[in-house]
This record gives structure tokens, sequence and C-alpha cells, in this order.
């Protein structure tokens, strides 16, 4: 009977917060900004952005959304970051589409860090595996998980 309780109040609170979620994120979601984006000049966001360059403290980016992209310039940029790479941006949202950053977070230096951070997790992964079936292993007929005598 307690667990059912559980169960609901976290299902109950999963509800919630699908429905609060929306009023709580204090910046406006790329899907607005690339609808209506001079409604938002002079508002502050916080956006993730794919540099297609940078020069002289200016960088370009590419700013995904659900229909697409657009383009976003932002004045002032100081992070080591190559084109292709990822970064994070929260700043002030001024006209034609340009951002006066506040902070800058590489979040890929370049477009091969995400096949190092996969390939990284991966070998992470297999030898977690390893190292739990070293000793444990799967009883078949009663479908479950044993200590290995050898282990």
């Amino acid at each position: 009977m307690l667990a059912a309780v559980l169960v609901g109040l976290v299902f109950g609170m999963g509800v919630h917060y699908d429905s609060a979620e929306e009023g709580q994120w204090p910046y406006p979601d790329t899907d607005r900004l690339a609808a209506e984006y001079d409604r938002y000049v002079g508002e502050q966001a916080l956006l993730f952005g794919t540099v297609e360059s940078v020069s002289e403290g200016t960088a370009r980016l590419s700013v995904e959304h659900t229909g697409g992209s657009f383009p976003l310039t932002v004045e002032g940029f100081d992070a080591d970051v190559e084109p292709g790479g990822v970064v994070q941006v929260l700043g002030r949202l001024e006209p034609g589409r340009t951002m006066t950053p506040e902070a800058v977070a590489v979040v890929n230096p370049s477009g091969s860090s995400l096949v190092y951070k996969y390939g990284t997790s991966l070998v992470g992964a297999a030898l977690v595996l390893v190292v739990f079936f070293r000793y444990w292993r799967v009883d078949w007929g009663s479908l479950s998980l044993e200590v290995r005598e050898d282990g």
C-alpha cells in the first residue's frame, strides 16, 4: 500500500513539474527566439550554439531550434574554441540577432571532442561490464545473477 502511495506521489510530482516547468525557466527558449527575436531584445538568454567562425572578439554561432537553426553574433567573445565547437552563452540579447555575453562556457572545443567523449564513455562502460561479470554470472535457469565461485 505504501509503495503504491509513493509511486502515485512521484507520478503526481512529475505531472505537476511538466505543467509548471515552462513558467520556471527565466529565459526565452530557442523556438520563441527564432519566431519573435525582436520581442526579447534587451532580455537575458541562455543559449547553446555551434561556432561557425571567430574573429577579433566576435563569434558567429548557429543556434538550433525545433524548425532548424538561426544565426547569432556574439560581440565580446573570448572563449578558446574552434569552428565546429559548441558553446553555452549567457548574455543580453541585442538588436540584429546579436548578443553581449556575460559568460561563455565551452561545451566541446571542436567537432572531434564529441567522438572523444563518446569513445571514452564506451571504453568505461566496457570496463565496468568486464569487472561486473568477473565476479557475477547469469543463471539462465532461474534468470538471476549469482556470485561466481572463482571470483
